[in-house]
């Protein structure tokens, strides 16, 4: 082999080795069951070490601190031993405002992710709000605001504010970098007001996301449902079990400017099973029951409602007298009423049984 070819080999391993090292994974451990790396006592304190952190991984045992987050990084809990539960749990003195939602509301977030540069993913994490000294204001177990990222298997818990419905397990906020969020095969329970809320803050959609196979369920009197979607998100919802006790409270709310689609969900013993309004998002293969007002309301003229499965309550399916022709071959069974409220003229080809009025108008 020449000289000037063995000098190319050499300076090809050169930068191969240097272009290796620059993207070499920095993984930081938090509680003292990694002995063998670099660990700190709090996440805040891995989060913030030099250099910055790819990877931090969480011990079995209670954080009391709320962890803000602004770079991408994987935060995931380890088990070790018969162990294997990371909790981040209120400070000593409270949780207090660490952020503020695109509408200018402080709000105290146990975990805020926010406008971060890269994907920030969550698993294995429990985000427990007992506690949290919170007498009048908004707190969020898992907040991402204009960030990208999967939140897979964490649980959220008691995030209640005294006797309002300001309690939300995880919210998901859009922004101009339009990120995707995933939330999946997580628990969100004992929440005082929402347990999921999608939100952007435009006529255009600005966040993408999805929620999958998410257990959603309270008895707070003060909560008032267990999924949200408002305007500016496009969101597919599937496969999540919905179940919100208290006197007035929605499975899933979709309101009007979302788009997207909820499908193949189980919802049971809410007020309304799943309320519409959102005339860019179809209503598909959900099975509905148990739930004490209606099982589906259209607040829409155009969305697709198809396909459900609505067994009990008083009333099937709701209108309240929109003109819509889309809602079509549902499976309504022992119910009051199949169909309230539907306008003149209005065809709506769905299956009964045991039901005692197929359908009344009054419109």
């Amino acid at each position: 082999m020449s000289r000037i070819n063995v000098v190319k080999l050499f300076s090809v391993i050169i930068l191969t080795f240097g272009a290796h090292r620059l993207s070499a994974t920095v993984t930081y451990a938090v509680g003292t069951c990694k002995p063998k790396m670099a660990s700190f006592a709090t996440i805040s304190d891995a989060l913030a070490a030099t250099p910055a952190p790819n990877v931090v991984m969480v011990c079995p045992g209670t954080y009391n601190e709320q962890v803000v987050i602004t770079q991408a990084v994987n935060l995931e809990g380890v088990a070790t031993g018969d162990a294997g539960q990371a909790i981040i749990a209120v400070p000593s003195g409270g949780l207090v405002t660490n952020v503020l939602n695109d509408n200018g509301i402080p709000v105290a977030a146990q975990i805020a992710v926010t406008t971060a540069t890269g994907p920030v993913n969550l698993s294995d994490i429990t985000v427990d709000g007992a506690g949290n000294g919170v007498g009048d204001g908004t707190i969020v177990g898992v907040f991402y605001q204009n960030s990208p990222g999967t939140i897979d298997r964490v649980t959220t818990r008691n995030q209640v504010v005294g006797t309002g419905p300001t309690g939300i397990g995880m919210w998901i906020e859009g922004g101009g970098s339009n990120p995707s969020v995933v939330v999946e095969n997580s628990s969100i329970h004992d929440f005082g007001g929402t347990g999921i809320h999608v939100e952007g803050n435009s006529e255009t959609s600005e966040l993408t996301a999805t929620l999958k196979s998410n257990y959603i369920y309270s008895t707070s009197e003060n909560a008032t449902a267990g999924i949200v979607l408002e305007l500016g998100t496009t969101s597919t919802v599937t496969s999540n079990f919905v179940a919100v006790s208290s006197g007035g409270a929605t499975g899933i709310s979709v309101q009007s400017g979302a788009s997207g689609s909820v499908s193949g969900n189980t919802l049971t013993n809410n007020v309304i099973g799943i309320d519409i309004q959102g005339d860019g998002v179809s209503i598909s293969g959900n099975k509905i029951f148990g739930n004490t007002l209606y099982g589906i309301q259209v607040l829409t003229s155009v969305a697709l409602v198809k396909g459900n499965t609505i067994t009990g309550g008083p009333v099937g399916i709701e209108f309240a007298c929109y003109a819509n022709p889309n809602v079509m071959s549902n499976i309504i069974t022992d119910a009051a009423t199949g169909t309230d409220q539907v306008p003149s003229g209005v065809s709506t080809s769905n299956s009964y049984f045991d039901v005692g009025s197929l359908r009344t108008g009054g419109c």
